[in-house]
């Protein structure tokens, strides 16, 4: 499978993870399970990157937006800034398949 493939798929994964609604695939079935443990934490810090709480309300750390209830945060990320979150995705991904080779 395609790299670019693998990363179209994350971001949603990532946007679902970050406004804290449940992903609709396990990460072990989207990237397989030897990648899958290797990117999990690299996952989860992006998206912790890109959520703020503020008194308990969701916030775009990316572009200072909200607030957002998950639902609508989850869909600023993936309407505004897909872009942003394939880019992180990519460069975790470089750096993690690099130090497992």
């Amino acid at each position: 499978m395609k790299l670019e493939v693998v990363v179209d798929k994350l971001v949603e994964y990532v946007a679902r993870k970050a406004s804290g609604l449940a992903t609709k695939h396990t990460l072990e079935a989207l990237l397989g399970p030897s990648t899958a443990s290797i990117m999990k934490d690299r996952i989860d810090r992006i998206a912790m990157f890109v959520t703020k709480n503020k008194n308990g309300a969701l916030w775009c750390r990316l572009c200072s937006k909200g607030p957002f209830t998950k639902r609508g945060f989850y869909l600023h990320l993936i309407r505004v800034h897909p872009l942003d979150i394939k880019f992180m995705l990519e460069e975790e991904l470089h750096e993690a398949l690099s130090m497992k080779s």
